[in-house]
């Protein structure tokens, strides 16, 4: 699996990119025992970590081309063409580097291409134990995300974080009536709204498996169901409480819409 990995991803940085979503995709689309259950086990048996990991993997369909720079060049619309669109917002727009805090991080500080065995299943191993991590120390990633901005959109391509906030409100958010919900699990909670205020309320989903997108789909678990089923999250009252929520509001603010129009008729 490892062989196959490296042959598709020729840049050292896109198989480290890969080797670590491909755990954080347990977590963020609801099913963190399809990783931890076999490493914590292999960990127990004495067995080899690398083994058990690929193996997850193998059997996880993450797909390895989605990582691939010469795949995200490609301009000719297909399949995964949204893997492209994505990086172009990334690179031009809201610069989500992931990377690793400077001090007191949980991170390997010696990932590279001569330490993945050892640092990258310690580091899992802990994600299991004690919650969500990355292993790419900041200097490789940084430059990581700034070489693949240039070598796939070309030179000059850079994030404008700043007209970005400006155009958004940043943390004074430019608008209203906006839900925002979180799964209790998802690591993209951290790069949402997680405290209320005023037209703005923000929900947390909490249970074990509650990921991307739960208060949609609920919690699928392996093979994803796309349409989802909130009888399998751990907690299904925490969605569905949540849910409850959303549609009381969507049904206040449309009714306040129909009022408003209401007295322009009347005028």
């Amino acid at each position: 699996m490892v062989t196959s990995c490296i042959m598709q991803l020729s840049i050292d940085g896109d198989f480290l990119y890969f080797l670590v979503d491909a755990a954080v995709m347990a977590f963020q689309y609801w099913n963190p025992e399809a990783l931890c259950s076999p490493l914590v086990q292999a960990k127990k048996d004495g067995g080899d970590l690398v083994d058990a990991y690929a193996s997850y993997i193998k059997g996880s369909g993450i797909g390895v081309e989605t990582y691939s720079q010469k795949h995200l060049k490609k301009t000719s619309p297909g399949e995964n063409s949204s893997d492209r669109l994505w990086w172009f917002q990334v690179c031009t727009e809201v610069a989500y580097f992931q990377v690793a805090p400077a001090n007191d991080s949980v991170r390997s500080s010696k990932v590279d291409s001569r330490h993945v065995s050892v640092s990258v299943t310690f580091s899992f191993l802990f994600l299991c134990t004690v919650g969500l991590i990355n292993i790419f120390p900041p200097w490789i990633m940084i430059r990581y995300h700034l070489d693949l901005c240039r070598n796939v959109f070309g030179d000059g391509v850079y994030s404008e974080v700043d007209a970005t906030n400006l155009y958004y409100g940043g943390t004074k958010i430019a608008g209203s009536k906006i839900v925002f919900t979180n799964g209790s699990q998802d690591p993209w909670r951290h790069a949402s709204k997680q405290a209320s205020s005023s037209e703005m309320p923000s929900y947390l989903m909490s249970c074990h498996n509650c990921g991307h997108r739960t208060d949609l789909r609920g919690c699928p678990q392996s093979p994803l169901n796309p349409e989802g089923n909130d009888k399998d999250c751990s907690s299904p009252d925490a969605v569905n409480k949540v849910r409850q929520q959303i549609t009381d509001l969507m049904d206040l603010w449309l009714s306040e819409c129909t009022d408003a129009e209401r007295d322009w008729s009347a005028i």
